[in-house]
């Protein structure tokens, strides 16, 4: 019996001590598939999009027609409308919620526009320079932190904000400002700065959780 309990105690303790790398691991694990799928599901519903709706650089965003003031009143209306028109179709979604019009940017939530999908993750989208998409893996569970189960991609429909943004005129869909982050050094350093780049140090190691990713999921 005192056998049978030592080695349950031994048992116990390496149990203790395995058990958080392997939900670790198990979280990395869902994160990347759950990224690479959203990244998939995004270039496919542009390149159907494309050829029902013409040239990316045709599509309408209603963003450069708004004045400072029109922007925090109808930017939700935009980013809902460009979404509807342009993706909506190519997608498999369960609900999108649009924040009410509002007059003072203080007032505004912190999303304009919330699509859940069917895995439980979500994409809140704002109407910037680009179409700024803020993709929670795990959706409305915690921790929702960028660089930890919330990251930022821009979907630019405009060839001079590709050149900007990302230096390449044909990256329609990317990480967020990805010139900024020329080489994985660069992204990882800028990962510890400000976690909205860890989207870019996910695409350099396609959509991978390496050992030196800078934080805990």
């Amino acid at each position: 019996m005192a056998e049978v309990l030592i080695t349950l105690g031994i048992i116990g303790v390496i149990a203790a001590l395995t058990m958080p790398s392997l939900i670790q691991n198990y979280k990395k694990q869902e994160a990347s598939a759950r990224l690479k799928k959203f990244v998939s599901t995004m270039n496919q519903a542009i390149i159907l999009s494309s050829v029902q709706n013409g040239d990316i650089n045709s599509w309408y965003r209603n963003y450069e027609d708004l004045t400072s003031e029109d922007k925090f009143v109808n930017n939700a209306q935009s980013a809902y409308d460009f979404f509807m028109k342009y993706l909506a179709p190519y997608m498999k979604y369960v609900s999108i919620d649009k924040a009410e019009p509002v007059e003072n940017p203080e007032d505004m939530k912190k999303y304009e526009v919330r699509v859940v999908f069917a895995d439980s993750s979500m994409a809140d989208l704002h109407n910037g320079s680009c179409l700024d998409i803020r993709y929670d893996y795990n959706g409305i569970s915690g921790p929702n932190v960028y660089g930890r189960d919330k990251y930022v991609f821009l979907l630019c429909d405009r060839e001079y904000f590709r050149l900007a943004y990302s230096k390449n005129k044909n990256a329609i869909f990317t990480s967020y400002l990805r010139a900024q982050t020329p080489t994985r050094t660069k992204a990882i350093e800028m990962c510890k700065t400000s976690s909205f780049y860890c989207t870019n140090l996910l695409e350099f190691d396609n959509w991978e959780f390496k050992d030196d990713y800078p934080h805990k999921l």
